[in-house]
């Protein structure tokens, strides 16, 4: 299975202390069941943390990662920049799972989230989001919860063999 993961989670699976959902999330990879696809923009920020470029080495010689033609994801974001479709500021992380077909993204960005959810940028399959911050009603509001521990709903992502289109 394809997922993507955003640079605002990078440190919660490559970081010193990772909550129990990033650990999960990272043995997925090393396990040989999640492929991580990367490209353009996404990769220069993923870069920015050692350890992720310790794991990307490694990574690539296990074929757990695939890197995606930067032109073409970079064209990609272009395109959605001016078309004003994105909410978040991530087309980059859009364009990236439409050139790769990647349908699992682990970000606690909520525009990005719903982005990723929106069947006009993401279908067939439709995106699914692996988070660890949640909006949970408090009252007459919502408010914004993390929890970090690995729950069920994580556990079924992780096992969702349909997450990736065929390319």
């Amino acid at each position: 299975m394809c997922a993507i993961l955003d640079n605002s989670v990078r440190d919660q699976v490559f970081g010193s202390n990772c909550p129990p959902a990033g650990q999960a999330f990272f043995n997925w990879l090393n396990s040989g069941k999640g492929l991580l696809v990367v490209g353009g923009k996404l990769l220069e920020e993923l870069d920015g943390n050692q350890k992720f470029q310790t794991w990307r080495q490694q990574a690539i010689l296990a074929g757990r990662v695939h890197f995606y033609d930067e032109g073409k994801v970079d064209e990609r974001t272009e395109e959605l920049k001016n078309s004003g479709s994105c909410r978040s500021d991530d087309a980059h992380v859009v364009a990236l799972a439409q050139v790769s077909g990647a349908r699992l993204l682990f970000t606690n960005d909520d525009d990005l989230k719903e982005d990723f959810s929106n069947k006009k940028l993401i279908d067939n399959p439709p995106g699914k989001v692996y988070t660890t911050l949640h909006k949970e009603r408090q009252g007459k509001r919502y408010v914004k919860v993390r929890r970090e521990s690995f729950r069920e709903n994580h556990r079924q992502l992780l096992g969702n063999r349909s997450l990736c289109k065929r390319k």
